[in-house]
């Protein structure tokens, strides 16, 4: 019975080991240290993630809704669920604050528990399908290499829990309904990224349909369950920060799904992910939607495919373990093609070339602008055919025979896909640091004199964009530093009437020499900057230090010897 027992165990154990190899492998060790820094502010989404927790950490933990961040975007206030920031930890470990370090990241921790849960939950899912421990592990490995996650770790460490999708495809196929685990997983989801909620609940949606079609359970106990659960993650939403008046519109930019992702081997911001296929760029545009098959599982897809076929010519091997209905199959599919449809929106291309659009009419259209980034709605369908070729790979062919064919093309993924943990590991290497260039000492007078920092990026660019804007990085880090607010920021969503507006009243409140309480201007607007020069009998300062062009009213006595750059 022991031995049973410890057969049953080991390969989840070792999934667990493998979760932390691949950890080590694609981010190392050292972004665990809570004081590095250089990793996460050398990206592009995480630098935002993570200067928004500074912003939060800093506000007062009883506040309503609890996620609310109104010092980060004071123009228009957001919360720590427009900023990505993962509102689980960042609500967890607000009260600590005190005690952490005062650059305290949580995301290589974060990405830490993502590999050991990824691993866990693709062992779990390989255990439905085979009893047998080394076509478990192989298995395990194609899901701890999937591209969809590996590209997460770096560019948006929320976006990295797909193992929230791996436990949603376990209940799916477990042999009896689990609604409690179904509650759990859903507030989680919630807490963590809107996107993974959304292909959550779907999967969520078809394991109601699939036990209804099947009268595994009552209509009226799956009902009392939906209700339930509809108003557990309302409330959540509703105490996290999801209903604010920042959260009307998404950013300006919808990105797309290129039927090409399968082979897609070059992601604008992540490298090229294969040794051995030239390097395919299909832009920023479709980078959502980056999801490299990877050789392994390119070379599993048509082994499967013939399997089938020979599976038709003769007698399908004994289960190993139950069955799988054939209404699973039918309602996961179904359910899984409807999110691939919704990536590919209305517009579908191939390889960069558009294929054919339609139009669609005015309600369907504000339904596909709620997320812009909705070339993520095909991660279930990948895992799906994943799972589908490992399935019709063990069924038709029995386990002594699929897991030699699994353990090599396993090693085909791995070698393949080394190429982009090679780049990848270099993008978050310790010598990656972040030391402010905001050196001189009149900054800290500065914020001794002020409690807000006021910033005018270029009239091009929205507060959408402010994440690929240099100079607005460090001045957010300042005012983090410093416990100030800031008026703009990077968030999901923003409330755009309301910051045009407020960056109007700002900018004639200038051209008047007048100036806001407690307030001073970096203005990174040129031809601003050149009308603020010309503004006559005014007692405000103007001047450059460490190459950023400010307005100080009433300037510390550092400053007021300093004289006024001339009006052009």
């Amino acid at each position: 019975m022991e031995l049973s027992k410890s057969r049953v165990r080991w390969p989840s154990l070792f999934a667990l080991g493998s979760g932390l190899l691949a950890f080590w492998a694609w981010a190392g060790a050292y972004t665990l240290a809570p004081g590095h820094i250089g990793w996460v502010m050398s990206g592009i989404d995480t630098q935002s993630q993570y200067l928004a927790w500074q912003f939060f950490r800093l506000g007062p933990w009883w506040q309503w809704p609890l996620g609310a961040n109104p010092a980060y975007g004071s123009d228009a206030p957001g919360t720590i669920v427009l900023s990505d920031s993962i509102p689980l930890l960042a609500l967890a470990f607000k009260p600590f604050s005190h005690w952490l370090h005062e650059n305290f990241q949580y995301f290589g921790l974060w990405d830490l528990a993502c590999f050991l849960l990824q691993g866990w939950f693709a062992c779990r899912l390989m255990q439905r399908l085979t009893r047998d421990p080394l076509a478990q592990l192989a298995g395990t490995v194609f899901f701890l290499t999937a591209s969809i996650f590996l590209v997460r770790i770096y560019l948006h460490p929320a976006l990295a829990a797909q193992w929230l999708l791996l436990a949603g495809f376990c209940l799916v196929l477990d042999k009896a309904f689990r609604g409690r685990a179904w509650l759990a997983l859903l507030c989680v989801a919630i807490l963590v990224h809107a996107y993974l909620f959304v292909m959550l609940a779907a999967l969520w949606g078809s394991d109601l349909i699939q036990r209804w079609w099947r009268r595994e359970c009552g209509r009226a106990q799956l009902l009392t369950h939906a209700i339930i659960a509809v108003i557990l993650v309302t409330v959540l939403m509703w105490v996290v920060g999801y209903f604010v008046p920042a959260s009307i519109s998404a950013m300006p930019i919808r990105t797309h799904l290129d039927l090409w992702f399968p082979l897609w081997t070059g992601d604008p911001l992540a490298g090229v992910w294969s040794w051995v296929l030239p390097g395919s760029n299909l832009g920023m545009l479709a980078s959502d939607g980056f999801g490299y098959f990877g050789l392994g599982f390119l070379l599993l897809l048509p082994i499967a495919a013939v399997s089938w076929l020979m599976k038709l010519r003769r007698a399908p091997v004994k289960a190993e373990v139950g069955p799988i209905a054939t209404s699973t199959w039918l309602v996961l599919t179904g359910v899984c093609l409807v999110l691939f449809i919704y990536a590919l929106g209305n517009h579908v291309y191939f390889a960069q070339k558009l294929l054919f659009a339609y139009p669609l009419p005015g309600w369907l259209t504000h339904v596909y602008d709620v997320f812009r980034g909705a070339a993520r709605m095909m991660w279930p369908m990948w895992y799906l055919l994943l799972i589908g070729s490992l399935f019709l790979l063990l069924r038709n062919l029995g386990a002594r025979h699929a897991r030699w064919i699994m353990l090599l093309c396993v090693l085909v993924q791995v070698g393949d896909l080394s190429k982009a943990a090679v780049d990848v590991r270099h993008s978050m290497s310790p010598t990656r640091g972040w030391k402010s260039d905001m050196v001189s000492p009149l900054w800290n007078e500065l914020a001794a004199g002020h409690r807000h920092l006021a910033y005018l990026q270029p009239a091009s660019v929205p507060a959408g964009m402010l994440s690929y804007v240099k100079n607005y990085r460090r001045v957010a880090d300042y005012a983090a530093m410093h416990g100030m607010t800031i008026n703009v920021a990077y968030l999901a969503r923003e409330n755009g009437p309301r910051l045009v507006a407020a960056r109007a009243a700002r900018i004639e409140l200038l051209l008047q020499g007048r100036a806001e309480p407690s307030t001073f201007y970096v203005i990174d607007d040129r031809p601003l900057w050149s009308r603020l020069l010309c503004v006559r009998d005014s007692t405000q300062w103007y001047g450059v230090v460490d190459g950023l062009q400010l307005v100080v009213p009433d300037p510390p006595p550092a400053l007021r010897s300093s004289p006024r750059p001339p009006c052009a």
